[in-house]
């Protein structure tokens, strides 16, 4: 009876997990770019040497600006679809939302 107890949790944790259906390309490839930008946003440090410094910047505009025209045309396509917009608007974070090329 006690295995029992142990497997019914296990049971429903694993099949959620494989239940979920995989997020269209272009809904992942924003979710990637939004994360690099957020984590090279938070990589940058006014302390670092010049070179490191252009680097990031260079890779932040990068992934940002792909990032935030990703958000604006997912948006548009994906507005009648409650599940992606709740997965794209979670994964819109500051550095996506806020960028904007000096």
């Amino acid at each position: 009876m006690r295995d029992f107890f142990l497997m019914v949790p296990v049971y429903f944790v694993c099949s959620f997990a494989f239940s979920a259906e995989p997020l269209p390309k272009d809904v992942s490839r924003f979710i990637y770019n939004a994360e690099a930008c957020e984590h090279l946003a938070g990589e940058f440090d006014g302390e670092l040497p010049r070179r490191q410094q252009d680097d990031i910047l260079k890779n932040i505009h990068k992934y940002c600006k792909a990032a935030k025209n990703q958000l604006r045309i997912l948006e548009m396509k994906y507005q009648g679809n409650a599940r992606m917009m709740k997965v794209i608007k979670s994964n819109a974070n500051d550095a996506v939302t806020s960028y904007e090329r000096e």
